[in-house]
């Protein structure tokens, strides 16, 4: 276990906890969920996010730790909430705001949702001739091989520049029309307004989920960051004065245009624990947890793994 000091706290990520199953991109089960919020209470003093980022209680018997959650999903309202008020612990939702309006899921889970419910085993655009030679074969012996193409695929539009990612996935689109898209998966602005009446904090996670370090034109940027809180203070009156970069994608040019853009600071995803000693507020570590063991879920919260990971590369 690793020793917290006096300057080292914990922030959670979560995205999505529900009881279905999802061959591309599991969710969290509720039961490890509950699991880790129970774990939360017994180990950690959890407070909010802005609490613990910009006014830390000056003594605490037991480490600090903030709970998040990135995109705005459905599910938070279905079977997050109720646990995190069975437990009485705060929490801070990120959403995408043209998710909220168009009710669209992120393109990431797009992704995802097309590779596994299509039926096809081969696409044939030309555009994917231009791709990194692993990805350029583009027909599948059975389903199991097209979603793990899915997987790679879905990782590489990640980091590749934004015009690039769009039209990619417009031609999945349009190479998986057997897929009808998946419908009301993403909360709404009413659900939202319901939500920070509980005081549950929002704040934004950009527009579109774009990997804003992979964005080349500045004004796009710009309207990542900014448009999103201005649509947040319009629907909700206020939001959060930090910004979850998606993807965990930043650099310093991203750093600077948020900074610009009026947020206090920067929500990473690198799995390490927060020093508010020596971290940057505009690339706050958090520890993202996932559908997993009850001991491996502990050793995530506590930042063992990712100081083992750490030794390791050294």
């Amino acid at each position: 276990m690793i020793f917290f000091s006096k300057q080292t706290s914990v922030i959670l990520l979560y995205h999505r906890v529900s009881p279905h199953r999802d061959k591309m991109w599991d969710p969290m089960d509720i039961g490890v969920f509950e699991n880790t919020l129970k774990y939360a209470q017994k180990r950690f003093h959890t407070i909010s996010l802005n609490e613990l980022l910009f006014s830390p209680p000056a003594h605490s018997a037991k480490p600090l730790a903030a709970i998040t959650f990135d995109d705005g999903y459905h599910d938070f309202l279905d079977y997050s909430i109720p646990l995190l008020q069975k437990f009485r612990l705060p929490s801070t939702l990120f959403v995408l705001t043209d998710c909220i309006e168009k009710n669209i899921p992120t393109w990431t889970y797009l992704v995802d949702y097309l590779f596994e419910h299509s039926n096809k085993l081969e696409i044939t655009d030309s555009i994917f001739a231009e791709l990194p030679v692993e990805l350029q074969h583009t027909k599948w012996v059975n389903n199991n091989k097209r979603m793990e193409y899915g997987k790679r695929i879905k990782q590489y539009l990640k980091w590749i520049p934004s015009i690039k990612r769009k039209a990619i996935i417009s031609s999945l689109i349009d190479s998986f029309k057997d897929v009808e898209h998946p419908d009301g998966m993403m909360l709404s602005w009413k659900e939202l307004d319901e939500i920070k009446s509980t005081g549950i904090e929002i704040g934004s996670h950009s527009v579109t989920h774009a990997t804003l370090a992979s964005i080349e034109d500045e004004d796009e940027l710009k309207q990542e960051l900014e448009i999103s809180a201005n649509i947040l203070k319009e629907k909700l009156g206020t939001i959060s004065p930090v910004f979850s970069y998606p993807c965990g994608s930043y650099n310093e040019h991203v750093k600077t245009f948020t900074r610009n853009a009026g947020y206090k600071a920067g929500l990473a995803v690198n799995g390490r624990l927060y020093n508010s000693s020596k971290d940057d507020l505009f690339e706050v570590p958090r520890i993202e947890l996932y559908n997993q063991s009850r001991i491996k879920t502990k050793m995530r919260m506590n930042g063992t793994i990712s100081f083992i990971e750490n030794k390791l590369k050294r």
